[in-house]
């Protein structure tokens, strides 16, 4: 049955189909939550005894396969392999190239149970288990497992966009969000609300437009809509961008279908997410919840108060490649950028007069300001 590629039996939940029965009895316990394999040490249960027999070794010191070069030790020969390639600078195989010959085979990871159809991506995957990181960010000193994910990162920096759109275009930095920004250009739109009829060209992007016309509440972040967390990715298909819960994804949909169901009783304002409102809502009320344990200062967003321990850490992570400028933020960086180009997207609207930054052009409008009360 493996060699034929007949799938008979299928998932009555999502319609994935398996070769054997007993890897569908396996599948199934994703959505009805089962774990019936428990650990006599910590209790922690799994739904798969191969899993729960790698988790097991966690509980060991024994750990057999040692890395030649720096001497650490691993309890799984992959991760040990996975480890020492990073050692050496060997580059592993493209996705897709097998370091064998390329068979039908599926090479498994014995710490989460992931399969893979070649080795050399089981490799790559290893990695994330082993926790090296040996591809730095010459910019920012980011640090990432494998070169490919670094090169794409560095288009963060360098404002790379590779990816044109044949139709508009429109320059993407990934190949995977121009993809999903191509089907904005599709009149097919096979997925309808029922309550509304409007249509859209996801089913995620439907699903959670539905949300918010029932007024239900989506699961906060971390709280998967499955019991059993998988160790899965969620992909927004219209900007690439992924999430580890669905939960998650469904949240970020609503960007994309427009609908602000939440309101501000003081202002009126509307946004897409209770959250995004509720931290609105502390411009009115003068709410801080956040205080700086250095100096007590509070803040009423906790990733300003992230952006402002950084005075006191020193820490200057966005560099100018230009010059070499440090800056505590992005945003700071990015005006930065301007002062190193001819561009001037600031202007006066009294005499016309164009400016490198919006501080800069505050600074001029108070000449204006001084001479009309100068001669007024």
């Amino acid at each position: 049955m493996i060699h034929t590629g007949v799938k008979p039996y299928c998932c009555s939940v999502c319609g994935k189909r398996f070769n054997q029965t007993s890897i569908l009895k396996v599948h199934l316990r994703i959505h009805t939550g089962e774990r019936p394999y428990s650990c006599d040490v910590c209790g922690k249960t799994f739904n798969q005894k191969s899993i729960l027999n790698v988790h097991k070794k966690t509980h060991s010191l024994e750990r057999p396969y040692a890395c030649d070069v720096c001497g650490k030790r691993f309890f799984q020969k992959a991760s040990m392999e996975a480890h020492v390639i990073w050692h050496t600078g060997e580059n592993l195989p493209a996705p897709g190239k097998c370091l064998m010959f390329d068979e039908p085979a599926f090479y498994k990871c014995e710490t989460c149970g992931k399969a893979f159809q070649f080795r050399s991506r089981l490799l790559r995957h290893m990695i994330i288990h082993t926790g090296v990181k040996p591809f730095s960010c010459h910019v920012c000193g980011k640090r990432f497992n494998q070169k490919s994910i670094l090169i794409v990162h560095q288009r963060i920096h360098t404002g790379e966009r590779p990816y044109p759109c044949d139709v508009c275009g429109k320059r993407f930095n990934q190949k995977s969000i121009l993809n999903g920004h191509k089907k904005t250009h599709s009149l097919e739109r096979p997925y309808a609300c029922d309550v509304c009829g409007k249509r859209f060209f996801q089913k995620a992007s439907m699903e959670a437009h539905v949300i918010w016309h029932t007024g239900e509440n989506l699961p906060a972040p971390g709280k998967c809509l499955i019991k059993y967390k998988l160790r899965t990715e969620y992909k927004c298909e219209t900007c690439g961008k992924v999430f580890q819960f669905r939960s998650r994804l469904l949240r970020h949909m609503i960007i994309h279908t427009g609908v602000k169901p939440f309101s501000c009783h003081v202002c009126g304002k509307r946004f897409n997410q209770k959250s995004i409102l509720i931290v609105h809502q502390r411009i009115h009320t003068g709410e801080r919840p956040y205080s700086c344990d250095v100096c007590g200062k509070r803040f009423n967003q906790k990733s300003i108060l992230n952006v402002h321990k950084r005075i006191h850490t020193g820490e200057r992570p966005y560099c100018c490649e230009t010059c070499g400028k440090t800056f505590t933020q992005k945003s700071i960086l990015n005006g930065h950028k301007i002062i190193h180009t001819s561009e001037r997207p600031y202007s006066c609207k009294a005499c016309g007069k164009s400016l490198r930054s919006h501080s800069s052009l505050s600074v001029h409008m108070k000449t204006h300001f001084k001479a009309a009360s100068f001669f007024g």
